[in-house]
């Protein structure tokens, strides 16, 4: 295990590695992971020493491709698509698993549980199935099929919720407390997020530091908190002089982000159902940190609505033969907006992580 440690976000205690604690001691915040040596040039600080012992399917390089056609009905200088959807579990969520489950499977956890939108469920299924570990997960009971089939094939206990996203979050802490269970959740869990830097140093490889803006679609924000990182971890060692501005992008519907970058009163109870189900979150947990992370790359964030959504998904595919799940084309609607109210200027260089595939929610017209 790397030398890192744990410190609280809220009031900055230390703690030691641990996979089943989750809150500080002393004021209850959440924690980030620390490493206690310099970042690499070459390669993210993970809290794995040997990366050869990772609990992989094949994660990580997937292809970053140039969208031509989009770039220039758009006006933009280049328009790069990470296409994380190539990912073993066709979401950018197997990163995150890959090191998570790890970190449990090496910290001597045996079962856990877990609560997902979907994606991120039947990632941690999938990588649960490799390392031997027994998962429970919680999910809306009206999530995507697709995604609800993966978690079942993959040897995992499917628990369906009625009601929103929050309502499976809640049951799972319930379980929790019931069952004296270890709670792995990719939202509260340190580690998961850390398995994202790696995005930013894949990027960087092959563009240098020419991106100027990052647009991409946050619910819980571990993609946006981990690529920060990385990009933070190769500004620090010097391989690149500037970080790009990070856009955060939600739907209209469900906007908690959004809302507090702005100064608009938003609660939980203001959500409303959204075809961008895998953002669908309205209390995230670390907003606090989704927010600083944004702020301190001179980003922004933005909303949009569920017809841009459907019409994104549809204009991808044709013009450029992506099939992308709704959650996934609302950062290019946001990146419309963004170049419309001039945050984003004609002739900027932009990447746009696709973060899902379309293959298992139902098509809607």
């Amino acid at each position: 295990m790397t030398k890192h440690q744990l410190r609280c976000i809220d009031c900055a205690t230390p703690h030691e590695p641990s996979i089943a604690d989750l809150n500080c001691h002393h004021c209850g915040g959440l924690f980030s992971v620390e490493y206690l040596e310099l970042p690499s040039s070459n390669k993210p600080r993970l809290p794995i020493t040997d990366i050869s012992l990772i609990n992989s399917l094949g994660e990580g390089e997937t292809p970053l491709i140039c969208l031509e056609d989009t770039c220039e009905e758009l006006g933009l200088e280049s328009l790069w698509a990470k296409l994380e959807f190539m990912s073993p579990t066709g979401s950018f969520k197997d990163r995150g698993s890959a090191i998570l489950t790890t970190m449990g499977r090496d910290l001597g956890v045996t079962e856990f549980v877990e609560d997902s939108s979907g994606n991120a469920g039947a990632s941690l299924s999938a990588y649960a199935a490799s390392a031997g570990l027994k998962a429970n997960v919680f999910t809306p009971s009206n999530a995507a099929t697709g995604k609800l089939d993966q978690i079942q094939i993959y040897g995992a206990t499917l628990h369906k919720i009625a009601g929103s996203r929050q309502a499976a979050t809640d049951a799972a802490e319930q379980y929790v407390a019931d069952n004296n269970s270890i709670y792995m959740s990719h939202n509260l869990s340190p580690y998961f997020s850390e398995g994202m830097k790696a995005v930013s140093f894949e990027v960087v490889a092959f563009l240098d530091d020419a991106i100027d803006h990052v647009v991409l679609p946050v619910g819980n924000g571990s993609l946006l908190l981990g690529m920060v990182r990385g990009y933070q971890e190769l500004f620090d060692s010097g391989v690149i002089s500037r970080i790009p501005s990070f856009h955060g992008v939600q739907a209209f519907s469900v906007r908690p982000v959004v809302a507090a970058l702005n100064g608009e009163a938003w609660t939980h109870h203001d959500a409303r159902p959204t075809g961008a189900s895998g953002i669908a979150v309205s209390k995230p947990p670390r907003l606090s940190e989704i927010l600083d992370a944004i702020r301190c790359t001179n980003g922004t964030g933005v909303t949009v609505s569920e017809d841009s959504l459907l019409t994104w998904q549809s204009r991808l595919a044709s013009s450029e033969g992506i099939f992308a799940e709704r959650t996934s084309v609302g950062a290019f609607a946001g990146l419309e907006k963004l170049i419309e109210s001039g945050v984003i200027a004609s002739g900027s260089k932009v990447c746009v992580p696709i973060t899902g595939t379309g293959l298992k929610e139902p098509l809607e017209t």
